[in-house]
């Protein structure tokens, strides 16, 4: 009788500790091991305006802007830049959206069809912050809206 009673009390502790341990877990922030990250969706030519839709996510207690730079692979022509102010992110461990905006710089054009890189970074007050995305893409015209 005394081996019953132990072995029912073992199974009710470890009945116990199973579900404050998984309370433990429900609890806890769902992306806590998040780090700081950019990733560039599409680059579209609407006009003679540059946009750069983009995701980002970055961890709570950070004060991040971006900085965002487009150039002809052909390496004519000048840069397109854009940059979203520091401290104006919403950085709470959710991914996020954005379009942000390029203005050329004099003597600059695009064109849908041109090959260009862009690069988008985290920014701090003070300059320069995180290394973000980098890539290589066709420049697209918008798809009409109804």
């Amino acid at each position: 009788m005394k081996s019953t009673r132990l072995k029912a009390r073992l199974a009710g502790t470890a009945a116990t500790v199973a579900v404050l341990g998984g309370a433990a877990l429900a609890t806890a922030p769902a992306a806590a091991a998040k780090a700081n990250v950019i990733s560039i969706d599409k680059v579209t030519l609407d006009g003679q305006q540059l946009s750069v839709h983009l995701g980002y996510s970055c961890d709570t207690g950070y004060t991040w802007g971006l900085s965002g730079k487009a150039v002809k692979t052909d390496g004519q022509a000048g840069p397109a830049s854009g940059t979203v102010a520091t401290g104006t992110l919403t950085c709470d461990y959710r991914s996020r959206a954005l379009k942000l905006s390029l203005t050329q710089a004099a003597g600059a054009h695009f064109a849908a069809g041109d090959e260009v890189k862009v690069t988008v970074d985290f920014t701090e007050e003070n300059g320069p912050g995180l290394e973000g995305e980098e890539i290589i893409t066709t420049l697209q015209a918008p798809a009409p809206t109804r």
